[in-house]
């Protein structure tokens, strides 16, 4: 690994600062985020505009410029290039990806850990960052370009060697090109300067996905579908749904309401979780909510 993984973790508690104190760490005034990014989707269209992009048949990926005596498709011109519009700090991010290959299992969310190969690159081909063998992150913990684009991939299959090892087939691979708005923005971070657009080629090979208030409720099913621009509070309290124990604000731990349902309880290899679409709601309900989001089920 040519720098600690660890990096993908750091920066976004960077990011959180962006845009709130007036200078950034070195005592120089932030700088526009629709200049920033005019700049960045320049240069992200231009590498694109003259590189090519070498997949082999474990889809590692290389970059290489275009020239007279080196040819080559263009990336900008390739069949499999998409994009995602984020709209944040008053811009339309367009963030490019690449579905080299989609995966077959389950999708992650963005509140999910991911089990993820990856190499980290700057437009000059150099690089900054690598894990070539596959690391866990929370993706919540992750900057943004990876919350965004991990969701559109699957996992894989895998099998055990039975030496402690794993083979892994199917997984989902792709390519991202990240405006910095979208990544580190002013933060330095190893050899990736302030300002800088970057990419990653990456492998989706596993995932967990996550109960952050034990209430064997998974995540994915209670944040909602356009989390984090909005998020479910079915009690209107101020707590997310996927951080609140007490999800209908009855008194009663929604984990103890749902202990007397018929709901199916699925063991898995981390916590035991219901199945979301199992859950009743309460006899005579007429608003159709789960038991658990409805105050007159306590009793029931």
């Amino acid at each position: 690994m040519k720098f600690n993984y660890k990096l993908l973790l750091v920066l976004p508690i960077l990011f959180l600062l962006v845009g709130c104190p007036k200078d950034d760490p070195a005592g120089e005034e932030i700088r526009p985020f629709s200049d920033v990014y005019a700049e960045d989707i320049a240069e992200i269209e231009q590498f694109m505009d003259t590189h090519k992009m070498n997949v082999d048949a474990n889809y590692n990926v290389t970059f290489e410029e275009i020239t007279s005596t080196n040819p080559g498709t263009p990336i900008s011109d390739r069949t499999d290039l998409e994009f995602k519009i984020i709209n944040q700090n008053d811009i339309a991010y367009k963030l490019y990806y690449i579905k080299l290959r989609e995966g077959v299992g389950e999708r992650p969310t963005r509140l999910d850990s991911v089990y993820t190969s990856y190499k980290g690159h700057k437009t000059n081909l150099t690089s900054f960052d690598s894990a070539p063998n596959p690391v866990w992150f929370e993706l919540e913990d992750l900057i943004q370009g990876w919350r965004e684009i991990m969701p559109e991939f699957k996992i894989g299959t895998y099998v055990a060697n039975g030496d402690g090892t794993f083979t892994f087939n199917d997984f989902g691979a792709g390519v991202m090109f990240i405006p910095s708005g979208l990544a580190y923005f002013n933060a330095s971070a190893g050899t990736v300067e302030a300002y800088t657009p970057i990419i990653f080629n990456f492998k989706l090979m596993n995932l967990r996905y996550k109960d952050h208030d034990a209430d064997k409720i998974l995540s994915k099913d209670e944040y909602g579908p356009n989390y984090p621009s909005s998020y479910l509070d079915s009690d209107g309290d101020g707590v997310k749904d996927y951080l609140d124990i007490d999800d209908d604000n009855d008194g009663v731990l929604t984990k103890v309401e749902l202990a007397t349902t018929s709901a199916t309880l699925i063991t898995g290899v981390n916590s035991s979780h219901y199945v979301y679409s199992t859950i009743p709601v309460c006899p005579g309900s007429t608003n159709g909510k789960p038991i658990h989001l409805n105050p007159a089920c306590q009793n029931d």
